[in-house]
């Protein structure tokens, strides 16, 4: 009965309900709080300490994290300091919450892994996959059933059949970890290359089935196998992967468009990543397969949508590397206690099974990898690397324990299994990779990588072309054909609502659809180009709009009638309200267009990013076009001053720019293009740019200039509008962000 208390207002009653103090209780309480933040404190703390020495003597971090748990654990803080052991890790629901942190932890580390999966790799690489997969888990699988037969008693829960034990060692010994597979491949700098997504792959084939078979294991322990269970928890996953890679995707990019078109920031991309990885953990950790294989799926799904921000994959690495892995691997050293290992059979058994593991992955995977056309140094990395038990190992040894399969010594015997693999892994494939010469094509691969991740604008996997057609839009795509032959090329064609009524009496009848032929011809060779029509009655803002949706580069061609503004009266206000990465291309009204790619480009060279982008894109054109660039350097002498410029001054500038020019030519020669330099003194350093174009004949000048909005159109600098107004060679206008947007790089 609910207590009636008379209204303070005098207008009838109040009901007022009274709960017991226990509903009102915190679920942990003040002391239990203060034990999970001092925990977690501890684990971040001395895991980033050890992963910074390990770092520093050339050593992956993920080695040094999973030692902190070691030290905080039983084996050295609980002998050293037991009394403060047990104060920091007695209290079991204190461990359930940091077990919480500890897995919500590797979710977010698996999407961080599934972004940097490269699906090309593993889909050139399938038959070598599922050929590794099955000779890393099914050889130990079979060896270590047969050798758990022998072991000792010590090692079996009380009154367990040995054949149900010999089956959760064998599992547990024959598995491999992702987390910390791919943890070691990321430290050691090899995860771009094939043999690491080669086992990233197979590390989830074998983690899948791992889980499969050990519910059917945990069926046989409790009384019975139950095959239904396990064709549910199959078939589940099958439709998972289907439904994320098809129904999942659409719906992840329609939302990434969604907050990209109304002007949100990485903070809501950031956290529809994170809510669809948990979206896929819980269905695949339902099924009764690990979390961590539903994340893992979700971050290669999210790294293939359209309407993507750069900045989240490395936004949500930096925090996850900072805060989360340590808590991960630190926790899992925590269940080490070599204290267990009392007795000479004990110690000599671990030490001849730890072995034996590391061997038999490794052979499994060399003989997998036979039949698979690897051999050599690739199928020693690849089982290197699967060699690390790591976290999986110690699942399945918890789950033995709890089901009385395994008692404290064999449980001890498996988790030291999997901390130790997972030591020794980085050490094997360090020495395995190291003196590997990589196959020309891969180093090739590499090599182009590195150059795009690296830089300004050739990075752009995004680009929007909107055209009205015309020669500069044909010019801009022959340019993108050579200089992004991988990237999503989207022509937008946007044309003008048909006025009607009285609107159509006023106007002119001019309603032809925008001819988009040519640009299209220019891209007939780039794979993933499109074209995309709409109509709008503002076509401008239309333009800006779909810029707005994750494009790293909107490209333009200044349309071909000639007015006051820089470019254009249509092209200055779409500048004007748009904060990308922008190339223009323009040419003087009287101006021909080749017929093929510019052979003699010109790019004055500042320490800018602008002019760095303006550098690449030249460079990469020539490549193409078997031509060469000239990077020019001027130095300003003051009008009138003539040669009584100072000369410490006069000769401090020509230092720095023969310093600009020479960094430039040698990082030209490394995107592969001729770079010719040159320094020049003179008073007026824009007149002097464009009578060097016209003096040594060149096809194209290409300028950087940071943009920024005057009046409501672009504006360059007075120095670059000069330039564009008065060079009688076409001109490309490449212009970056003065600061990183959602749009922009980060």
């Amino acid at each position: 009965m609910l207590p009636i208390v008379p209204s303070a207002m005098g207008g009838g009653n109040v009901r007022v309900v009274i709960l017991a103090a226990a509903e009102f209780s915190a679920p942990l309480t003040e002391h239990e709080v203060l034990l999970v933040i001092v925990q977690l404190l501890a684990l971040v703390g001395v895991a980033r300490i050890f992963g910074w020495v390990m770092k520093s003597v050339n050593q992956p971090p993920v080695v040094g994290e999973l030692l902190a748990g070691v030290v905080l654990g039983p084996t050295v803080l609980g002998n050293i300091a037991p009394s403060a052991h047990d104060w920091l890790f007695g209290d079991p629901t204190v461990r359930s919450v940091v077990f919480g942190f500890s897995w919500l932890a590797v979710i977010l580390l698996l999407v961080v892994i599934g972004f940097e999966t490269d699906l090309g790799i593993i889909a050139r690489f399938k038959v070598a996959t599922l050929s590794v997969s099955a000779g890393a888990l099914l050889l130990p699988l079979l060896l270590f059933f047969f050798v758990g037969q022998a072991a000792p008693d010590s090692f079996v829960g009380e009154g367990v059949d040995k054949t149900v034990f010999a089956g959760f060692l064998a599992l547990a010994l024959s598995v491999s970890a992702l987390p910390v597979v791919a943890k070691i491949l990321q430290d050691l700098g090899y995860m771009r290359r094939n043999f690491a997504q080669i086992t990233l792959a197979a590390a989830m084939t074998i983690d899948s089935t791992g889980w499969l078979f050990l519910a059917a294991g945990s069926g046989v322990a409790q009384g019975g196998f139950q095959p239904g269970g396990l064709a549910r928890s199959f078939g589940g996953l099958v439709v998972f992967l289907l439904v994320v890679a098809t129904v999942g995707r659409w719906v992840v990019d329609r939302l990434f468009r969604f907050v990209l078109a109304r002007g949100s920031s990485v903070t809501s991309a950031l956290s529809i990543t994170i809510l669809a990885a948990l979206i896929g953990a819980a269905v695949t950790q339902a099924l009764h397969l690990e979390a961590i294989i539903g994340a893992f799926v979700v971050g290669v799904i999210l790294a293939t949508i359209r309407h993507r921000l750069p900045q989240v994959p490395s936004t949500l690495e930096t925090f996850t590397a900072a805060f989360f892995a340590p808590i991960f691997f630190a926790y899992s050293g925590l269940r080490v206690d070599v204290g267990l290992l009392n007795t000479a059979e004990a110690a000599i058994w671990a030490a001849g099974l730890i072995i034996a593991a590391v061997i038999a992955k490794i052979l499994g995977t060399v003989i997998g990898g036979y039949f698979a056309g690897i051999r050599g140094r690739e199928a020693m990395a690849l089982g290197s690397a699967l060699s690390a038990l790591g976290a999986m190992g110690i699942v399945v040894a918890i789950v033995g324990l709890n089901l009385g399969v395994v008692s404290e010594t064999g449980y001890t015997v498996m988790v030291l299994a999997a901390i130790v693999t997972s030591l020794t892994s980085p050490q094997f494939l360090r020495w395995v990779v190291s003196g590997w010469t990589v196959p020309t094509e891969e180093a090739q691969r590499l090599q182009r990588e590195e150059l795009r991740d690296s830089s300004v604008i050739l990075r752009s996997s995004r680009i929007l072309l909107p055209t009205r057609g015309g020669r500069n839009s044909s010019y801009a795509a022959r340019i993108l054909a050579s200089s992004f032959p991988e990237s999503e090329i989207t022509v937008l064609a946007v044309d003008r609502t048909p006025a009607t009524g009285l609107r159509k009496l006023l106007t002119r009848n001019n309603h032809n659809p925008t001819d988009a032929s040519d640009v299209m011809t220019e891209l007939d060779e780039s794979p993933n180009a499109r074209l995309e029509r709409r109509l709008s009655a503002d076509p401008i803002q239309t333009i800006a709009k779909e810029a707005s949706l994750g494009y790293d580069l909107v490209v333009l061609g200044a349309s071909e009638n000639e007015d006051s503004s820089t470019f254009n009266t249509a092209v200055d206000r779409l500048l004007s309200l748009i904060d990308v990465p922008t190339l223009v291309v323009r040419f003087p009204v009287d101006g021909h267009v080749p017929e093929h790619l510019p052979e003699r480009v010109l790019v004055p060279v500042t320490a800018t990013r602008s002019t760095r982008a303006a550098e690449e894109l030249a460079y990469s054109i020539t490549r193409h076009s078997d031509g060469t660039v000239l990077a020019l350097h001027v130095v300003n002498r003051p009008e009138g001053q003539g040669m009584m410029l100072e000369e410490p001054a006069l000769q401090e500038g020509m230092r720095t720019g023969q310093d600009l020019v020479d960094e430039a030519a040698e990082y030209g020669e490394r995107l592969g293009a001729r770079v010719l330099t040159s320094v020049r003194v003179a008073p007026n350093a824009e007149q002097e740019i464009l009578e060097v174009a016209s003096r040594e004949e060149v096809d194209l000048l290409i300028l950087g200039a940071p943009s920024r909005t005057l009046t409501n159109r672009p504006f360059f600098g007075h120095r670059v509008s000069y330039m564009i107004e008065r060079s009688t060679i076409p001109v490309a206008v490449v212009s970056i962000p003065a600061q990183p947007t959602t749009a922009t790089f980060h």
